[in-house]
């Protein structure tokens, strides 16, 4: 299957994604493209986290790749330096993140609702070969109900 329909359980994506937001979700570019600056992807626990269970499923945004340097004062999110321009984040972050460089191989994630997300911020870069997949669309139910719907 190279797409499927998942919804968004937490506002760690808030005001990006929404709770009960239907998705849809490609599973084939990173076959013949790296993850890029700025792709929301969906991925699997990072293992060195013990509270999360490997299958359980995470939905955040790429903010930088191997190599970069990230770093979080002021209330900014600096890459290689550079302040990032993020008019889609719901509040710049409260939290302070000291100078990291991603390793190979890995990829640094955030919640756009920087300060209610479990992210790189908390457990580090994560590994590339944890994505699953990348956000494409969000998906609107059709209106009218199916067979199946609930009528109440």
């Amino acid at each position: 299957m190279f797409s499927e329909i998942r919804y968004i359980t937490s506002s760690s994506m808030y005001p990006t994604l929404r709770v009960g937001d239907r998705i849809i979700v490609e599973r084939a570019s990173y076959y013949v493209r790296r993850p890029a600056i700025h792709d929301i992807v969906i991925f699997r626990a990072p293992a060195q986290q013990p509270e999360f269970m490997e299958e359980e499923i995470f939905i955040k945004r790429i903010v930088a790749r191997a190599g970069d340097s990230v770093e979080v004062h002021h209330g900014s999110l600096y890459v290689n330096g550079i302040a990032q321009n993020e008019d889609f984040i719901a509040e710049r972050p409260t939290y302070p993140l000291n100078l990291i460089t991603v390793p190979r191989g890995h990829v640094y994630v955030l919640g756009d609702n920087r300060n209610n997300s479990n992210d790189s911020h908390s457990w580090g870069p994560l590994p590339v070969k944890n994505i699953v997949g990348r956000f494409v669309m969000r998906c609107h139910k059709p209106s009218g109900t199916s067979p199946h719907e609930d009528k109440r």
